[in-house]
């Protein structure tokens, strides 16, 4: 991957809202598609977020927030769940000066049709991170394989 544009860390609450509502309205298979990796839970979104929320927490991640949709007409029940780095805060990426905010520690929920749900995982990220934020990615998919086992 090339060099990002722009990489911080923040712990403003509307950076990371700004940054969820750029990717608000797209689908599972959109979402899937800029997350990068999609792992399937056999548990509903809303258990599915209470298993990753405790394996956090016994992994001593912090959750920096969590939001939780509601099911509407069109789609099922999401969840959106940021975490805070061991070095504070939440990194927030660019690829470009246009390009919408990424927020690489954070994992999407949504109810897969089947009584399941999806776990959406950062993808494509940024060459550069810092080590100790690079680590922490590294420990946040342990976290989601043992939350779904």
């Amino acid at each position: 991957m090339k060099k990002p544009f722009r990489i911080w860390m923040t712990g403003c609450v509307a950076v990371v809202m700004a940054a969820l509502g750029a990717g608000r309205d797209a689908d599972a298979a959109d979402a899937a598609e800029a997350q990068g990796l999609m792992r399937h839970s056999r548990f509903g979104v809303m258990e599915t977020v209470q298993r990753l929320e405790a394996g956090a927490a016994s992994r001593g991640f912090s959750v920096f927030a969590s939001l939780e949709h509601a099911a509407t007409r069109d789609a099922g029940p999401s969840a959106v769940i940021v975490f805070e780095s061991a070095r504070g805060g939440t990194p927030v990426w660019m690829e470009s000066d246009s390009a919408a905010p990424r927020l690489p520690l954070t994992l999407r929920i949504v109810l897969d049709g089947a009584g399941g749900s999806h776990v959406l995982i950062s993808g494509a990220l940024p060459d550069d991170l810092p080590a100790d934020v690079a680590q922490d990615l590294v420990q946040l998919h342990g976290l989601v394989a043992d939350a779904l086992a």
